[in-house]
């Protein structure tokens, strides 16, 4: 009964998310392609602005590294986090954040107009030893380790363009990740070396979870200056790569430009190629399931594949990617609200339509009662999913099932208004059961 109750509330309080009473019928493609390019525009507009809070928050923790410093860099941090966990709706889209092509030989190519900086701006999982000291053992430095040391341990310069440079190592390791929202994140907070089941009983709001770095690493501990000068470049890095999305997207930008001048029906897949792609595949997949039903981290859980696992901010991200997605189905983001996908597919098919908006609702509803007991019964992410992936469907993975079906319903819906969008077998493998041996990914 109290399940019951707690999905009721949630569903009501997504539907104040949907349009009412607007008349459908009148909706053009051409209002749903520039309100959605007024949305992405205002979201990274959001997302800079607050980094650059951020960014001011951090120069005086580095000036002045106290505990209270400390924690105020960190709040930051967890506050510009909000309207860059909407935005991520925006990647799969072909848009300037991560759009690649392919030559003649099938090599990867970037387009002029696409920065391509996705993957500085927000790669994960992030090895720690790559960036900075460990206080668990580590296959990635030292003797016999990936690499020989530390990037905060060796001698070289910290620029933003040795560390743009050395992100991803190149490219050749995906963990090996330098720059962005993580390696700040762990800057601030440090390992998160905690076994899960410590927390399943204790009260968090004394007992914190996530990393727990000594402000001393600011002020006397070994490598101090450079772990200074690094979590002030990083950051540097972040805010101007942030800046470029902003201007891209600006009336008169780049890209802008360019989709603005898109025939109407590719301008439209791209659009809603973003949530199809997030809901279908990089959150409902390498967000959810994948931490869910990994049994290599503490406690036989996938602690370690958490989006934010130092921060233990992990919940935030789920909600505001799947807030993204809803954004762009309804064409809301904040004060924004005007065409929508939605509305042309009720224009087109009502009974699609209806669809559409019923399996949005529930994934949301889901997603938000994670989000709630995260906050409200002060259980992170990776407790809940502690018991999860081992013959036992939590929270995390029914929702995970929910949003990959509601993939399947925009791949539907887009079909209905003359729209092809990517099959599910293109986008990245979807992580299924390890323990069903017909609930396997191909």
């Amino acid at each position: 009964m109290k399940k019951f109750f707690k999905l009721t509330v949630a569903l009501l309080a997504v539907a104040t998310f949907f349009s009412c009473g607007r008349e459908v019928k009148n909706v053009t493609k051409k209002q749903v392609i520039e309100n959605y390019a007024k949305m992405v525009y205002q979201n990274y507009k959001d997302s800079y602005d607050a980094a650059l809070k951020m960014q001011v928050k951090i120069n005086e923790f580095i000036a002045n590294p106290t505990k209270e410093t400390m924690t105020a860099a960190k709040k930051a941090w967890l506050e510009a986090r909000e309207p860059y966990g909407e935005s991520e709706v925006f990647r799969g889209s072909n848009g300037p954040i991560d759009a690649v092509g392919e030559d003649a030989n099938g090599g990867e190519v970037v387009p002029e107009w696409s920065l391509n900086n996705e993957g500085q701006i927000n790669a994960w999982p992030l090895n720690e030893a790559y960036i900075d000291y460990v206080r668990m053992a580590t296959d990635y430095t030292g003797v016999g380790g990936i690499y020989s040391q530390s990037i905060i341990g060796g001698t070289q310069e910290i620029t933003k363009e040795n560390l743009a440079s050395l992100n991803e190592d190149g490219g050749a390791d995906e963990a090996a990740v330098s720059t962005g929202w993580h390696a700040i994140e762990f800057l601030l907070w440090g390992q998160d070396d905690k076994a899960p089941s410590e927390f399943t009983s204790l009260d968090l709001s004394v007992n914190k979870s996530g990393g727990n770095r000594p402000v001393e690493d600011y002020i006397t501990r070994k490598n101090a200056d450079r772990r200074k000068t690094y979590l002030k470049v990083v950051t540097e890095l972040l805010v101007e790569d942030l800046k470029s999305l902003v201007d891209t997207w600006a009336q008169g930008g780049t890209y802008y430009k360019i989709f603005m001048s898109l025939p109407e029906n590719e301008a439209l897949t791209n659009i809603i190629s973003g949530p199809q792609f997030l809901a279908m595949s990089e959150l409902s997949s390498e967000r959810m399931l994948v931490p869910a039903y990994n049994t290599g981290g503490f406690d036989g859980c996938g602690q370690e594949d958490e989006h934010s696992c130092f921060a233990d901010n992990t919940h935030r991200d789920v909600y505001l990617n799947a807030k993204g997605v809803l954004n762009v189905i309804t064409g809301s983001y904040g004060p924004i609200k005007g065409a929508s996908f939605l509305d042309l597919v009720k224009k087109t098919n009502m009974t699609q339509g209806k669809k559409l908006e019923k399996v949005t609702k529930e994934m949301f509803a889901l997603i938000t009662a994670i989000d709630k007991k995260a906050k409200d019964g002060k259980t992170p992410f990776d407790v809940m999913i502690l018991n999860e992936g081992k013959g036992h469907k939590g929270e995390v993975i029914l929702a995970a099932e929910k949003l990959d079906e509601l993939g399947g319903v925009i791949k539907e819906s887009a079909a209905k208004i003359g729209l092809k969008t990517a099959n599910k077998e293109d986008l990245e493998p979807t992580i299924k059961d390890p323990n069903n041996p017909d609930d396997q990914a191909e």
